[in-house]
């Protein structure tokens, strides 16, 4: 079993950039909204995997990052199955901007699953598809080796999924991609990590937003419920922001979590990214 050390110089030498787009198979032509070298990371992962668990994605959208999992997985040597997760619903702009080769829809809130089945088709029998909001789903799935995590759009939501998917982790082994843990307008995600440090170390940091975790430790209800972010104040969420700031420096620029409080200050009390109004940049 390798230790936590062989495991972050294991992350550290990035081997994933070693991979071409080519090594990608059919995944290479699924839309996504992940970036090129999050894509090679995605397969890379599924290559990598142990079988000490589930591969869990939640936020599929169009069935991107499910496919560069299940693409990976399938040279993995090992038994495999993706758990995916989404409304799949997409509004017209989002369709036009990373599907513009499908014909657009003509109303927005449009049904997504005749595509996302049509891109995961490569992979029949080895995907489940969870339908509806994930604010609503309970895992029951046994431990998980991998959670990809691109639907914490809100507070509640990341609380939801903490306490659903976290305790299945196993110490370790399970790796945990936040996948949008440095947007500016989700400040919740470094404020929930950073409590939970004694259970995740922080393994690379993937350009744009994307930031690579281990387990280390059981996710338990007491750390849960230490971690939750749903309630916290501006001030109590701007100074978990700085805490994360400290906990990964050297791997994440500061300005990332400069831009987050100034979101915190921009938008009081809001708590979905989607809500947050542009904050002006400071000089």
């Amino acid at each position: 079993m390798p230790s936590v050390a062989d495991i972050e110089a294991e992350f550290a030498a990035r081997p994933w950039r070693a991979l071409s787009p080519a090594d990608l198979g059919p995944a290479a032509e699924v839309p996504t909204m992940l970036t090129p070298e999050e894509r090679l990371l995605y397969h890379w992962l599924g290559r990598r995997v142990q079988g000490e668990g589930a591969t869990v994605d939640l936020g599929a959208y169009a069935g991107g990052s499910a496919a560069l999992l299940l693409s990976g997985l399938a040279l993995s040597g090992r038994k495999f199955h993706v758990h995916s997760y989404d409304r799949f619903r997409s509004s017209r702009t989002f369709w036009a901007r990373f599907m513009p080769d499908e014909p657009l829809p003509e109303t927005d809130d449009a049904d997504l699953l005749p595509v996302v089945r049509r891109h995961l088709a490569p992979w029949e029998g080895h995907v489940t598809l969870h339908i509806g909001d994930i604010g609503e789903k309970r895992w029951t799935g046994g431990p998980i080796e991998i959670l990809s995590v691109d639907a914490a759009k809100g507070a509640a939501m990341a609380d939801h999924i903490a306490a659903e998917f976290f305790p299945a982790l196993v110490p370790g082994r399970s790796i945990l991609v936040q996948q949008d843990y440095l947007m500016a307008v989700q400040p919740w995600l470094p404020a929930q990590m950073v409590a939970l440090r004694d259970c995740f170390v922080p393994l690379a940091h993937v350009p744009r937003v994307g930031l690579v975790f281990l387990s280390v430790g059981a996710v338990t209800s007491a750390a849960l419920a230490s971690a939750r972010v749903g309630e916290l104040t501006d001030g109590k969420l701007m100074q978990r922001v700085r805490d994360a700031a400290a906990w990964h420096d050297g791997m994440v620029p500061r300005g990332r979590f400069k831009a987050m409080l100034e979101q915190v200050k921009a938008n009081p009390g809001v708590r979905l990214g989607w809500q947050m109004k542009h904050a002006a940049r400071r000089k």
